[in-house]
């Protein structure tokens, strides 16, 4: 039987939903297609109310009007919150990436070695560009020219926006111990 990871006290409690201002509850209401999950990450936000609706709305450019497939978005999430560490992120976006056409294989496989499973060569190089930015490496000229290759301009721009952004909330939820929903510590 698997214990279950000891639990880390949370650093910042989120605010429950009735201590938010009036914009963070209607983003989090307009964001019901997103799925469950949410609340404890908009509850940590709350605390900066600016910074909360500016970090949002990107998020919501990024997930929702973004010009990237929501598979190729779902896979760049997945790698990048896998190589920083951040269980809270990925959990999430597990089920994310299931609507957005990820077996279960290809969301396991994300978090496993990429020579363990068999990439298409667009794949491979959104994940091995999602190593590299999580590892804060500059991409190389080859898989710079394999990305521009099949991703325009905007594509490749948001790509990168997209795995920084997803740096930044893994190493936030991650310092400050934000348990999922649900109320269990985050693993990892």
């Amino acid at each position: 039987m698997a214990t279950e990871p000891p639990r880390r006290p949370v650093r910042i409690a989120p605010l429950p939903p009735e201590r938010w201002t009036p914009a963070l509850r209607e983003l989090l209401a307009g964001s019901a297609q997103d799925g469950p999950g949410r609340v404890n990450l908009f509850g940590t936000l709350a605390h900066h109310p600016a910074l909360a609706h500016a970090w949002l709305s990107l998020a919501r450019v990024l997930t929702h009007e973004g010009t990237l497939s929501s598979r190729q978005r779902e896979l760049v999430v997945l790698r990048t919150a896998h190589r920083r560490g951040g269980s809270f992120v990925f959990d999430r976006h597990r089920a994310v990436a299931a609507d957005a056409g990820l077996d279960s294989g290809e969301v396991a496989a994300t978090a496993a070695p990429l020579a363990e499973h068999p990439w298409s060569a667009a794949d491979l190089a959104l994940l091995e560009t999602s190593d590299a930015l999580a590892a804060g490496e500059q991409l190389p000229q080859p898989l710079w020219d394999r990305l521009a290759a099949g991703l325009r301009p905007d594509q490749l721009i948001e790509l990168l926006l997209l795995a920084g952004q997803c740096a930044t909330m893994c190493a936030t939820l991650g310092a400050l111990h934000t348990p999922p929903d649900g109320g269990r510590a985050p693993s990892g």
